[in-house]
């Protein structure tokens, strides 16, 4: 009984291992400007997907400002 637990153990382990190994991280967001208007910011963030810059973006409103995040 103690080598069959020893034995699950070690493949819980080892399939653990794999599964964190194998895991891609996630996208960190990039603050990229802040802007007095939405509208500006909205077009920015829409000029970089375009060009390439960054694959997709959201302007968030906080304390009278439009800050720009975006995904590289």
């Amino acid at each position: 009984m103690r080598k069959v637990r020893a034995l699950l153990v070690a493949v819980a382990l080892a399939s653990g291992l794999v599964i964190f190994a194998t895991a891609t991280p996630a996208q960190a967001e990039t603050l990229r400007n802040v802007y007095f208007t939405q509208s500006y910011c909205l077009w920015y963030g829409d000029y970089g997907v375009q060009n390439g810059l960054w694959t997709s973006f959201h302007c968030d409103l906080t304390y009278g400002y439009w800050f720009l995040w975006s995904n590289p």
